[in-house]
């Protein structure tokens, strides 16, 4: 392939223009006339641009005269060779008496195989679907006060959900997608959509990539743990604010703290060129530190340096550490290496930072206590220091984790998120980890499509590693069925954060929806590798053994799944859609019974209890839990329309008014 013959690939197709053939998801070449290859292409080399009916004749048949019957009949030929239906347009698009449009997101793979994007008319869309400013749909309002919940703690991102055994290849890797988008866990303009590529590091062959490794006790047996992964967090948070600089997140590195870990092994297992790592050792009100800048390429440390301070001069170590690590990386960044370093949102109070850090770990499990507690010592920090813009964000976030593992309150647990996110970008405008939480906010309460885009896009533009707003750019754009865009940032998160559990399933669940079988069983391993018993996990496992014909083996997996989940609905909405459709209506109705008596003492999503209604067929039960999710903004409204489970009733008129209703028909 040379330059002037690119490849152009959009949902699991793969268009080659020097071999003049279209393959599918699995490499099977497409039979296309010459005529219908030319119409293809035409039409995917101007991906979202209405074409008039009179350009598209004169284009494919100069210097003819033929009837617009031909055309019609061409498209009408290329939607059965792609599997698209003229109702619910896929691909192809018909604009009444005007033309045609092609409106599935494409990738052009160019000679070099630099990654381009060729989107849909991207301020058309972000019009089309998002509401008014002035008329924005309100959360519903809350009957009890914004506290801690006191349900079982939740994952950051909404866990799987495999659809039932597939009645064809398509309807299977509908199925997947609709799992990868559950399993998380945008203004008015064109630019709503389309973040630039040039922002992200990833995408940037000459970028720079940059691990910090919790630090290590100097004296062994010595330790004072939650100092040395602060030491780390720190100053990931300041160097993250380097323009160009890719740092890998806390969560990936602190799987890298014992005493013995080797560097550039590390380094290896982050995929980064640049490591610092360092020692450290506290003797009463003294902090004795050494550092080290290494080059992972060459082995060599390009800066090493040794502190000795009083330990409330801990601050001013590590603004120097991370200054002289941008003196280093400086002349491979440009001149604005040095901007904000010192910020990011941080606190310079000892206790404050310390109860910060004790709660971002307690944040890390999935039970009731360890949220709550966390809650409760983000308030302690903020108390101490009331300008400590990371401590409202990071109280956000855990409010945020209640939606889903929790089955947290919608209209409770993200009201209080929007405004612990409020707060930290009046303390701190530029800190991107409080933009992304406000973008989930607006897009799952609020369900404002553009203003959400947008706010993710502002976290990007601050911080092009923000994973948060990668995931939630993935999960707003599988919303809107652009599942291949949506991959693309969720591929993203995954290499700003490459050891994060639910990142990695969620890559899992959307490779296999996208067809890349091997590589989704490999992200899968590697999270149970990691953490045999991660329960989103187990999800997505099943989602597999359904796409195998394996359903006795989804369903134990689902089994394990609800056991681990402690508090989360998801796993037992799933099993009994699939008990219900595996011919098993018993066990499916205990499920919903165990649901419905749960739901007389606490919040259970709609969606949860309609999932398994629709399993056993009932469609006016399954439409009446849609209708109370939408007066409810049950977040999961946001996957229903590519969830393939609720197909039962996709074609019920009620369906298409809660769509409507959503803004997204």
């Amino acid at each position: 392939m040379n330059a002037t013959q690119p490849e152009y690939r959009f949902e699991g197709f793969t268009l080659q223009v020097s071999q003049r053939r279209l393959l599918d998801g699995e490499g099977t070449a497409i039979e296309l006339s010459p005529r219908l290859f030319d119409t293809l292409l035409y039409l995917v080399e101007r991906a979202g641009q209405l074409l008039e009916k009179d350009r598209l004749l004169a284009e494919l048949w100069p210097g003819l005269v033929v009837e617009e019957n031909s055309l019609s009949q061409s498209i009408s030929a290329l939607r059965k060779a792609l599997g698209d239906d003229a109702q619910r347009s896929r691909f192809i698009q018909t604009v009444p008496r005007r033309g045609f449009r092609f409106v599935a997101p494409v990738v052009l793979v160019d000679a070099a195989a630099a990654v381009t994007r060729t989107e849909p008319q991207a301020l058309e869309i972000a019009r089309s679907i998002a509401p008014p400013a002035d008329t924005a749909p309100a959360p519903p309002p809350s009957h009890r006060p914004v506290d801690p919940p006191t349900q079982a703690a939740a994952t950051p991102l909404d866990p799987g959900r495999p659809d039932a055994p597939p009645t064809s290849h398509r309807v299977t890797r509908r199925a997947s997608i609709a799992t990868a988008a559950a399993v998380v866990a945008a203004a008015a303009g064109a630019s709503a959509w389309r973040w630039q590529r040039n922002r992200s590091p990833f995408h940037d062959p000459g970028a720079i990539t940059l691990a910090v490794l919790p630090f290590k006790p100097i004296v062994s047996g010595v330790r004072d743990e939650w100092l040395e992964i602060g030491m780390a967090e720190s100053l990931i948070a300041r160097l993250s604010n380097l323009p160009g600089v890719a740092v890998r997140s806390v969560g990936s590195v602190r799987r890298f703290g014992g005493a013995e870990q080797d560097p550039i092994s590390a380094a290896r297992a982050l995929n980064v060129v640049w490591i610092l790592d360092g020692s450290l050792q506290r003797a009463g009100d003294r902090v004795r530190i050494t550092a080290r800048l290494l080059n992972t390429d060459s082995g060599e440390a390009a800066w090493s340096g040794s502190f000795d301070e009083a330990f409330t001069g801990m601050f001013d170590l590590q603004d120097s550490i991370s200054t002289r690590v941008a003196q280093v990386l400086a002349p491979l960044l440009g001149q604005q290496a040095r901007q904000r370093l010192t910020g990011a949102g941080g606190t310079r109070n000892v206790d404050a930072y310390q109860l910060y850090l004790t709660a971002r770990q307690q944040a890390q499990g999935i039970k009731t206590a360890g949220l709550v507690k966390s809650i409760e010592l983000y308030r302690q920090a903020i108390a101490l220091d009331s300008a400590y813009a990371l401590a409202y964000s990071g109280m956000g976030e855990s409010y945020r984790r209640m939606i889903f593992g929790a089955d947290g309150e919608p209209a409770v647990v993200l009201a209080a998120a929007m405004r612990c996110n409020q707060q930290a970008t009046q303390l701190d405008p530029g800190l991107a980890e409080a933009h992304a939480g406000l973008g989930w906010t607006l897009f799952w309460q609020q369900w404002n499509w553009a203003g959400a885009a947008a706010t993710f896009d502002r976290a990007l533009a601050l911080n092009a590693s923000e994973a948060n707003a990668h995931l939630g750019y993935s999960q707003l754009l599988a919303t809107l069925q652009r599942e291949a865009e949506a991959l693309q940032h969720l591929r993203l998160a995954r290499e700003s954060d490459p050891l994060s559990l639910i990142l990695l399933t969620l890559e899992s669940g959307s490779l296999l929806g996208a067809g890349r079988v091997q590589e989704a069983h490999q992200r899968l391993q590697r999270v149970f590798d990691i953490e045999p018993d991660f329960w989103v996990a187990h999800m997505v496992q099943a989602a597999f053994m359904l796409a195998d014909g394996k359903a006795e083996e989804a369903i134990q997996s689902l089994e394990r799944a609800d056991q681990l989940a402690d508090g989360s609905s998801q796993p037992a909405a799933a099993l009994g859609f699939v008990l219900a459709r595996q011919g098993q209506p018993e066990r499916a109705k205990a499920v919903l019974k165990r649901l419905l008596r749960l739901g007389e003492s606490r919040y259970v999503p709609p969606t949860s209890i309609g999932m398994v209604h629709a399993g056993l067929r009932d469609k006016e039960a399954t439409l009446a839990a849609l209708e109370r999710g939408l007066a409810v903004r049950d977040v999961r409204m946001t996957l229903v329309r590519q969830d393939g489970r609720w197909r039962l009733v996709k074609d019920e008129p009620r369906f298409q008014a809660v769509m409507r209703r959503m803004q997204l028909v």
